[in-house]
C-alpha cells in the first residue's frame, strides 16, 4: 500500500503580498544565513495536517472537500484576510505571519473537515481543536543558529509585530501532496485527475 504525506490548506496566490513577504523573509536571511524560508510558490494556510495516508484515501477525501467546503462556501464568494504581524513559535525555530479577518469562518471550515473526516474514513480529529491561521514564512533549527546576530534578528521579528504584507483571497481549499527532498518540500495539489506537480 503506497502512503503519501499529506495535508489541507488554503495557498497565497497574491503576486504583490508574496512578493513583501520575499522581501522580508530576505532580510531574515541576510542576518540569519542558515535560516530555512519557505519558497514563495509554497506559501499556504495550513488547515489540517494529515500526515502519511494510503493513496486510495485522497480521492475521498478530495471529494469530501469540494461537496462540504468549496461547494457550500466558494461556489460564488470569496474571503478576503490581511496578512499582518510576523510572530514566532518555540523559540524562534517557527517564524509566521497572522491573518486577520473572518477568522471564524476558517474555524467552522476546520470544524467540518474534522467531522466529515472522521465520519466517513474514521481519521483522527486534532487534538487542538481551535485553529490559529498564519502563515508560516521560515524555519530555523537551534543548532543553525548564529548568535552573533541573533539579536538583531530577535529585534527585526519584534520590529515588524505590526507590520502588513497585504491582503488576500480565499476561494478554493486544497488536498495537498509533500514529497520531503534535500533542497526542501515539493507540494502538488490534489485534482479529479489525481495529484499535479
Amino acid at each position: 500500500m503506497k502512503m503519501i504525506r499529506s495535508f489541507i490548506a488554503f495557498d497565497l496566490e497574491d503576486k504583490d503580498t508574496k512578493e513583501n513577504i520575499q522581501k522580508f523573509t530576505n532580510r531574515l536571511k541576510q542576518n540569519q544565513p542558515r535560516i530555512k524560508l519557505v519558497e514563495p510558490e509554497n506559501l499556504h494556510i495550513t488547515v489540517k495536517f494529515l500526515g502519511d495516508i494510503p493513496d486510495h484515501m485522497a480521492p475521498k477525501i478530495y471529494k469530501i472537500l469540494q461537496e462540504k467546503v468549496n461547494d457550500e462556501y466558494f461556489k460564488d464568494n470569496f474571503y478576503k484576510y490581511e496578512l499582518r504581524g510576523v510572530g514566532e513559535f518555540r523559540k524562534y525555530s517557527v517564524i509566521w505571519i497572522s491573518m486577520q479577518g473572518d477568522t471564524q469562518v476558517l474555524q467552522e471550515i476546520k470544524d467540518i473537515i474534522e467531522f466529515e473526516l472522521k465520519k466517513e474514513l474514521g481519521i483522527k480529529k486534532d487534538k487542538r481543536k481551535k485553529l490559529t491561521p498564519h502563515l508560516t514564512i521560515a524555519r530555523l533549527k537551534s543548532k543553525r543558529i548564529d548568535y552573533n546576530t541573533f539579536s538583531s534578528f530577535k529585534n527585526l521579528i519584534n520590529k515588524n509585530k505590526d507590520t502588513s504584507f497585504g491582503n488576500f483571497t480565499i476561494d478554493e481549499i486544497k488536498l495537498k501532496k509533500s514529497v520531503l527532498t534535500p533542497k526542501g518540500p515539493i507540494y502538488s495539489n490534489f485534482t479529479e485527475d489525481g495529484f499535479k506537480d
